[in-house]
């Protein structure tokens, strides 16, 4: 096996274990900023502790960058990108849909991705040129040819609240798809759309660490990525338009002609873009 692969499942595994111990049991819930959307627990803190230190030891030359404990900006190509528990407002209220996602990157581009659902035992790994799998089956994106037949997948940004970003598109795709679902982990979504679960799914306000392996899983089951715009996907821009690739053009025309464009660009002008 791949030694990237082999590690990162390692570290997703470990702090899979530290969500199943205190699954239903958390305490201390703090908030990012003054945001109350926005949550952080101290399972979150453990486990991005325990799968950085695993990852540190086993590639010191790499640079690392956990949703909790920042980016450091060492001179490797190589990047690891640890989202240490997607979907902690879900965590923290136990309800159950969250994962682990660790990827690693180099200069942008997603080599290995692996997202980790401790309470089902669901791993889907990926490697760049080699496919999807999920605990080991390989992975295929869903035939679905057609938008009133799609089961898709979103997600609003902690911003929702001043940008109102993706309520239009929300109503427009319940009045024009089979089914919208909004469950909390972009990371999980990704990977269910890898495993042919979901048509498609946008996002805007996510983050690297939310995408990165997820995005490498839809690639690698033979589906489309683009940014939600409609151009090339950057790993950077905070959004995601993935789909199995024979929808994409039905979803982005619907976010394409929606107003909320215009409620995110302004929202968007004021953020300095990240690094």
């Amino acid at each position: 096996m791949n030694p990237y692969l082999k590690t990162a499942l390692q570290a997703a595994r470990k702090a899979g274990q530290i969500h199943k111990k205190h699954y239903g049991r958390v305490r201390n819930i703090r908030y990012k900023s003054k945001n109350k959307l926005n949550l952080v627990t101290e399972v979150d803190q453990q486990c991005e502790k325990a799968a950085l230190s695993l990852l540190r030891r086993a590639f010191p030359t790499h640079n690392f960058w956990g949703e909790e404990s920042g980016r450091d900006r060492g001179q490797s190509d190589f990047t690891w990108l640890v989202d240490p528990l997607d979907g902690t407002t879900n965590y923290a209220h136990a309800y159950p849909f969250f994962c682990c996602s660790i990827a690693l990157v180099r200069k942008g581009t997603p080599l290995v991705g692996v997202i980790y659902d401790a309470l089902r035992d669901e791993c889907f790994t990926a490697e760049k040129g080699r496919g999807a799998f999920l605990n080991g089956r390989r992975l295929a994106v869903s035939a679905t040819k057609t938008l009133d037949e799609s089961l898709l997948s979103t997600g609003f940004a902690y911003a929702v609240r001043e940008t109102h970003y993706n309520l239009d598109n929300f109503r427009q795709f319940v009045l024009k798809a089979q089914g919208v679902r909004r469950d909390g982990s972009a990371a999980m979504n990704l990977a269910y759309v890898a495993a042919g679960r979901f048509d498609g799914f946008w996002e805007r306000g996510i983050q690297a660490w939310d995408m990165a392996a997820g995005v490498l899983m839809v690639e690698e089951a033979g589906g489309k990525v683009t940014d939600i715009t409609g151009k090339p996907f950057d790993l950077m821009a905070e959004n995601a338009l993935a789909s199995n690739g024979k929808v994409h053009g039905a979803v982005f025309r619907i976010l394409k002609k929606g107003g909320d464009e215009k409620n995110w660009a302004a929202h968007w002008a004021k953020k300095p873009r990240p690094k």
